[in-house]
């Protein structure tokens, strides 16, 4: 029913490349004090400012609802900065082609019969809602007008990025064709003779009469002797051994094939061709699916290019220095997570990432440095003490015992948080130490039990 609704949205979701649909919390504004936001810049884009006033509203548009884990915040605000960088250099990118808004008094009537049938809502009602903020229906078709505007220049863009963009018939046949087979596989990463060997062994019992799936238990790496049912897209199999065994014919027994890391025994159980009515009649829907996907491919693929070509700047110490954290640039994600303490973000996963860029520096005594300052800060931070635990597990033997002190600690502080409990029991069990662990899971059942007797 809210199909068209939906539309008008997906043009600003389509351009994140990694698309999250998350609400959380946001921080970081409180740094500024007394200073005013409204002017102050979090990224420019090709020259372009992204104020820290329209980020702050877009992320309360967006974060709001639902809480988010200590350790999603950073993620999905510095997704949410990334959509805002997209979205402009897409409005960039149509004020170079000149494109103009595409919008009728018709787009807008429609849009508001969505809107009222979405509420459940006369249009006197909404009038009546609208009157609250002292706005009137012409108001709020001006407001539609402008986000449909938006939209159908974005939607304009789109389109010119993937007009090239076609589906062929051999890639409909791929998507609707699947088989099932029984599988031998034999890994030849340690001795390639013995594989080979064994692989022959399995080959010529078939061929003397024993049955193929008795025989794959006896031989194959495999996870599964029947991984049932599959297409090229969902196959567990390298792509050239699927072509291979898609090649064979129902009830045929394949030679041994080899790949740069195994030897194969294929045996086909059963087939659907692309062919017949039941095909026919599938045929459009795949077209039409595999149409969008290769749209989406190609938008995402114009979008990461123009984001290489163009000069993106991101102003934010916390969020420049999580951005060079996640695209490998440790020295600069030091340098920008460093300068975000010296200028007020003191919190606790500043420090946890700081640690990370510094461990994956290959400085390890900085990151265990880092760790110790977010203790002397949170000194009662129970999830700070696991994670600082289980970031020294990583390292070699002389961190060991700390490690087990930081877990120790968290679970002292961990209160009846029960999913600080959980987390520490498999931490126990990691590191060995069934009697803490055991300890772990008492407490997961007192808390229940004592949730038990709040519901009753």
């Amino acid at each position: 029913m809210f199909k068209k609704l939906r539309s008008y949205s997906k043009y600003i979701i389509i351009i994140i490349v990694a698309a999250m649909v998350i609400t959380g919390i946001y921080y970081g504004i409180g740094r500024f004090g007394n200073v005013s936001i409204r002017d102050l810049e979090v990224a420019v884009v090709n020259g372009k400012s992204i104020l820290y006033q329209d980020y702050y509203n877009y992320t309360r548009q967006n974060l709001l609802g639902v809480s988010l884990t200590r350790a999603q915040e950073m993620p999905v605000r510095y997704q949410l900065l990334n959509t805002m960088i997209n979205t402009e250099l897409v409005f960039q990118e149509a004020d170079k082609l000149g494109i103009k808004e595409k919008v009728t008094e018709e787009d807008i009537d429609e849009y508001l019969n969505e809107y009222l049938e979405y509420f459940q809502m006369t249009e006197e009602e909404l009038k009546k809602e609208l009157e609250k903020d002292k706005k009137s229906i012409a108001d709020f078709r001006k407001d539609v007008r402008t986000v449909l505007g938006s939209n159908s220049r974005i939607e304009q863009v789109q389109e010119l990025a993937y007009a090239d963009v076609h589906v062929t018939e051999q890639e409909i046949i791929n998507e609707y064709e699947e088989i099932k087979l029984q599988l031998i596989e034999k890994a030849f990463a340690e001795d390639k003779e013995k594989a080979e060997q064994s692989i022959k062994e399995a080959l010529m019992k078939i061929n003397e009469g024993s049955d193929f799936a008795v025989i794959a238990e006896e031989y194959s790496d495999f996870y599964t002797v029947e991984p049932g049912m599959f297409s090229r897209k969902n196959s567990l199999l390298p792509d050239d051994i699927t072509e291979k065994a898609f090649s064979l014919e129902i009830g045929q027994l394949s030679e041994i094939i080899e790949d740069e890391s195994s030897y194969y025994l294929i045996k086909i159980l059963d087939k659907k061709l692309a062919e017949g009515e039941e095909y026919e009649e599938a045929k459009e829907e795949l077209r039409e699916n595999l149409l969008k996907e290769k749209q989406q491919e190609a938008f995402t693929e114009w979008l990461l290019k123009l984001r290489e070509e163009s000069e993106i700047i991101i102003k934010d110490p916390l969020l420049s220095g999580y951005h060079g954290l996640v695209n490998g640039d440790y020295e600069f994600a030091i340098s920008e997570l460093e300068k975000a303490l010296e200028e007020g973000y003191v919190y606790p996963m500043t420090y946890a990432y700081l640690s990370q860029a510094y461990l994956n520096n290959e400085q390890i005594e900085k990151a265990i440095e880092a760790y110790d300052r977010a203790i002397e800060n949170y000194p009662e931070d129970w999830e700070l003490y696991y994670n600082y635990g289980m970031m020294l597990y990583t390292l070699e033997v002389p961190y060991q015992e700390k490690a087990l002190s930081m877990l120790d600690n968290a679970s002292a502080f961990a209160g009846e948080d029960i999913i600080a409990h959980y987390q520490l029991y498999i931490a126990y069990l990691q590191f060995g130490e069934s009697e803490k662990a055991e300890y772990e899971r008492n407490r997961i059942n007192e808390i229940n039990e004592k949730m038990m007797e709040l519901q009753e």
